[in-house]
């Protein structure tokens, strides 16, 4: 009997099965699905195997973000959708789980909020170097760590609840109860997981840069033979920290614009499958793929490490390579 449920469910499930409507969007996506695994799982495989990366705060942070980012990456690879969805716990799952993307907003957010820690992490680093450790020791650090992948789930624990399946059409759809619960979602999420972020990234690295421009001035007064590296250095920080919070910026304020846009009722449902917030979301997908290549490639540790690592790779050829896949 059991083994007969087996292969009915099966038939069913081959004849409900609509093939991925391969499109501009999804190809893009895929791309950079792709470009973001590959990417952050080299970030995440040299931090394991490096253990002079292990010891800065800045490479834990810069580690949960590859994490975060590379949840996401797999998130966004397109799959096959149902035509029809069965009243089960698995019809019931799928909405509540994979027609919502809760798990890959919950990776969104939690890149976010590393993105953030990570610029306030730097600007303890540069404005109050003396209770620095003790402020982002190992203990601290996995502890805001865990505390953001906690805080992650709780913003978006709502979809769990807004969206249903519909038993008689067996398709699912998104029910907020109320058009002013909708507006209360919309506009928390934009300041919690955009607006606040973003107003702490800008201020904590606009403080970061002025600090090093007062400390590279006072170098430069001073006649000290380590001047020179240490310009260089504090020149390669305030390029990283402008490139980090330009391209958070232009990837991620149209979707977050858009989708509070839609929330507060200025544009149809119908908006959320045209082209142009298609567009966006793509836009924004490509900040995981920017994100290991603006942290760890110009970090000078992480990208030594990374050079080390390639090149053993590509002496041995013909030799099995331990990967994080």
């Amino acid at each position: 009997m059991a083994g007969n449920e087996t292969v009915l469910g099966t038939m069913i499930a081959n004849k409900y099965l609509i093939s991925v409507p391969w499109d501009w969007r999804l190809i893009v996506q895929t791309i950079l699905a792709i470009v973001g695994i590959i990417g952050n799982s080299i970030v995440i495989h040299v931090y394991l195997h490096t253990r002079s990366l292990t010891t800065s705060a800045t490479n834990r942070f810069i580690v949960a973000l590859a994490v975060a980012d590379i949840i996401t990456s797999i998130c966004i690879i397109p799959i096959p959708t149902l035509s029809y969805v069965p009243d089960n716990f698995g019809g019931h799952f799928y909405c509540k789980v994979v027609v919502s993307s809760i798990v890959m907003w919950i990776s969104v957010v939690a890149s976010i909020f590393s993105l953030t820690f990570l610029a306030l992490e730097r600007l303890v680093a540069i404005a109050q170097p003396i209770r620095y450790k003790r402020l982002f020791s190992v203990k601290m650090t996995r502890f805001i760590i865990i505390m953001i992948w906690i805080f992650a789930f709780a913003f978006n624990a709502f979809t769990i609840f807004v969206n249903h399946l519909d038993i008689v059409r067996g398709a699912c759809y998104v029910d907020f109860g109320s058009v002013e619960f909708q507006m209360f979602i919309g506009v928390s999420l934009f300041v919690i997981e955009y607006l606040v972020p973003v107003i702490l990234m800008l201020a904590a690295n606009i403080r970061s840069i002025q600090l090093l421009k007062v400390q590279a001035q006072i170098f430069t007064t001073n006649e000290n033979p380590a001047n020179p590296a240490l310009l260089e250095a504090r020149h390669r920080v305030i390029y990283m920290l402008l490139s980090v919070i330009i391209s958070f910026i232009i990837c991620w304020s149209p979707d977050q614009f858009a989708f509070l846009a839609f929330n507060l009722g200025l544009v149809p449902y119908e908006y959320l499958y045209g082209n142009m917030y298609r567009a966006f979301v793509v836009l924004a997908f490509a900040n995981s793929c920017l994100n290991p290549v603006l942290y760890a490639l110009t970090n000078k540790n992480f990208r030594h490490a990374i050079k080390q690592y390639l090149f053993r790779c590509s002496v041995r050829v013909g030799e099995p390579v331990n990967t994080v896949f």
